[in-house]
């Protein structure tokens, strides 16, 4: 009975924990290039520029998501 509980408890934790990570999915529009990196975590070009570091950084537009 215990082993059935601890099982039910598993599951109804990875179940949520899946779905959750599904829909916090959120497509930023602006990409930071800094030396070989890329952080594309922009939703504004003004955003994106203020978090430049030095001159060689440079803010490009973050290609659409193929499957979302």
């Amino acid at each position: 009975m215990r082993l059935l509980t601890v099982a039910t408890l598993l599951a109804a934790t990875f179940a949520g924990s899946s779905a959750f990570a599904q829909g916090s999915y959120h497509h930023h529009a602006f990409c930071l290039l800094t030396g070989s990196s890329r952080e594309c975590a922009f939703d504004t070009f003004a955003q994106c520029e203020a978090s430049k570091h030095g001159n060689t950084d440079t803010c490009v537009r973050n290609s659409p998501p193929e499957n979302h």
